[in-house]
């Protein structure tokens, strides 16, 4: 559960970390490979889950599927509750 929790972290703060890490990591790969502007929120999200990886592993906790659900429902997080949110709303009306 808590390899779970890591991974939904990760996937938040993906945004967060794309000019911090994502950016200076995608120059110096650019040397050897193009990135389009797009990529760079993958490459951030990538950097992020390999962090949550590790820590699960110092941890000894969570499971690739643990990982890979927490990842996407953090990275999509806000999204899915402004949905839901809809959903109530109209339930209510």
């Amino acid at each position: 559960m808590f390899g779970f929790l890591i991974a939904v972290v990760a996937g938040a703060v993906t945004p967060m970390i794309e000019a911090p890490v994502a950016r200076p990591v995608a120059k110096v790969l650019t040397q050897k490979m193009d990135f389009a502007d797009g990529e760079l929120r993958l490459l951030a999200f990538m950097i992020a889950m390999m962090v949550a990886g590790l820590l699960c592993a110092i941890f000894s906790s969570g499971s690739a599927l643990g990982l890979a659900v927490g990842g996407t429902l953090g990275y999509f997080g806000l999204r899915l509750v402004r949905i839901v949110q809809k959903v109530i709303e109209g339930r209510r009306d």
